[in-house]
């Protein structure tokens, strides 16, 4: 279950300098939701939206990690868009 006050109290925060999934670091990113591992964040300046680890802002993750079939795989999608920025940002833009 997700600590309902980490949710309010880190909600519209902003954070600097951290790295997206594809390994890219952003200047600043805002917080949109916190969930029990992840929290889903938005680039101020590109408005792109994605979901990061929580202890890649600094914050505690509060459960276990549930793997299952058809599950995100955080290390594969870094090494396929590594040093593929801008394509990734156009191919995210186009949809």
């Amino acid at each position: 279950m997700i600590n309902k006050t980490d949710f309010y109290k880190y909600k519209g925060k902003v954070f600097f300098n951290v790295e997206d999934p594809f390994g890219y670091k952003h200047r600043e990113v805002e917080v949109l939701a916190i969930y029990e591992n992840t929290a889903a964040v938005r680039d101020v300046k590109t408005g792109l939206t994605w979901t990061i680890r929580k202890r890649e802002i600094g914050l505690k993750e509060t459960g276990k990690l549930h793997k299952h079939h058809g599950h995100f795989d955080y290390r594969k999608t870094k090494r396929q868009w590594k040093g593929k920025h801008e394509k990734l940002i156009n191919t995210i833009r186009s949809l």
